[in-house]
């Protein structure tokens, strides 16, 4: 990405056309998005794993005679209380047990895929319920000293694979096997990868889907060959490049398929939305499976965001906000795009000579900017490109913009960060919040997606 900057949009005072018609009923036979036949996903040979205790604390770990297995793993905290801190998924995946029992005490059992399960004892509490989708990084439950098998708070960790304990990995390295407390010891790389706000990448032959993790440029492989992404409050999909199903991250390398192709998907804070391939309706995934509900009619295409899901007229480009089921209010006219943040509605004028805010009453929209090449929104805030250049910028407030960085093939918002990819695509960018300043967190990539 280039550090250079230049001066910002030149003023217009074109306002977003009028607004007529609603959105058209869908036709009877309307196209569904549920159908076609699942597709493969691709499963790492091993999850990647991290020590199941909060990021950078430090602990040992050890086995003794008295486990069935030798790999199974002991930790105790150093310097640091063990009991009472949170155990985290050691990576992401389902719950499939959560109980107590009189020797194991509270223990969860947490299935990753690809015959890959991690189990975690003698818990004080657990937070977390059976068919529970965990992210790598969320707590679980509470170090303890429950059940009859401990004389004294730790946590009893094991990584088994087809059913059978196998020596763990952490971080990509095997856990040395001791006999003793105090002879080996792991510091947590468990730093909040997970499905939240973060940002992911496709690898530059999309083979692979990658999630950073947050710290320097290290990145982990979570699924496979992907067409597109799309990510916001509701999750991480990812559509299948072969035929388009559409498919929703639970955990690093745990996919789940929602839906057949589309026109387009839009994910809102909480929901996800599809417009059928031949644009005839728009339907609402219902949480579960791969069923979807009709909720609109006709549309050119979606936006969604934070501040909700909205659709344009396919006949004259009007803009439309979904308040429910099948019911839908005109807000505004046609808008070369329109972005949403996380509370509010923004459109690029058909000419692109202003951006507009909607005032969120009726069809009243207010400038607050002059002309821009692409916008860009989400919990961040709102960014425009400059159109003769492609330098990037922030808005502040109404007319109020500062330049914050140059040109980029493409810029992703993800929860309150901002990262851009370089125009020649061989590497990923995070703007620190301050001037024209980013830093480096990635190589080349194909494409970036953020929530």
């Amino acid at each position: 990405m280039r550090i250079t900057w230049a001066g910002f949009l030149a003023a217009a005072a074109l306002l977003l056309a009028p607004m007529t018609t609603l959105l058209p009923a869908a036709p009877a036979a309307a196209a569904t998005i549920a159908t076609v036949p699942a597709a493969n996903t691709e499963v790492a040979t091993t999850p990647p794993f991290q020590l199941p205790i909060p990021c950078g604390q430090r602990w040992t770990t050890s086995t003794h005679d008295g486990h069935a297995s030798q790999y199974m793993v002991d930790m105790v905290s150093v310097g640091g209380a063990t009991q009472g801190t949170p155990a985290l998924a050691s990576a992401g995946g389902r719950v499939v047990t959560s109980q107590f029992d009189s020797q194991a005490g509270n223990f969860i059992v947490i299935d990753h895929g690809g015959g890959w399960q991690t189990r975690y004892l003698h818990l004080d509490r657990r937070d977390v319920a059976v068919g529970d989708d965990v992210e790598q990084g969320r707590p679980i439950g509470i170090v303890g000293n429950t059940g009859s098998w401990t004389t004294g708070a730790h946590l009893h960790y094991e990584q088994k694979l087809n059913g059978s304990v196998v020596q763990a990995t952490i971080d990509g390295h095997l856990v040395p096997v001791t006999w003793e407390y105090n002879q080996h010891f792991e510091t947590s790389g468990n730093c909040g990868v997970s499905t939240g706000s973060s940002l992911f990448a496709q690898s530059p032959d999309r083979s692979g889907v990658f999630q950073w993790t947050g710290n320097g440029s290290s990145w982990i492989k979570v699924g496979g060959p992907a067409g597109r992404l799309y990510a916001g409050g509701a999750g991480v999909f990812a559509t299948n490049p072969d035929n388009g199903d559409l498919y929703k991250m639970n955990g690093p390398n745990n996919w789940s398929k929602v839906g057949g192709p589309a026109k387009v998907f839009a994910v809102t804070g909480n929901g996800l939305f599809g417009l059928s391939p031949d644009g005839s309706a728009v339907f609402q995934w219902s949480g579960n499976g791969t069923t979807w509900n009709k909720v609109g009619g006709a549309a050119g295409t979606l936006y969604g965001g934070g501040a909700g899901l909205f659709a344009t007229n396919p006949n004259n480009g009007d803009l439309y906000k979904f308040n429910g089921p099948n019911n839908w209010s005109k807000v505004g006219g046609a808008g070369a795009q329109f972005a949403v943040t996380g509370d509010s509605l923004f459109g690029l004028s058909p000419d692109k000579s202003a951006v507009f805010q909607w005032s969120g009453n009726g069809t009243a929209w207010n400038k607050v900017g002059g002309a821009a090449g692409t916008l860009y929104a989400g919990g961040a805030g709102l960014f425009a490109t400059n159109p003769t250049n492609g330098d990037l910028h922030k808005m502040n407030g109404p007319n109020n913009w500062s330049k914050i960085g140059g040109a980029g093939r493409d810029f992703a918002v993800a929860g309150d960060a901002l990262y851009g990819l370089s125009p020649n695509s061989d590497a990923v960018f995070r703007w620190t919040g301050n001037g024209t300043v980013w830093h480096k967190v990635g190589g080349p990539a194909y494409s970036i997606a953020g929530r």
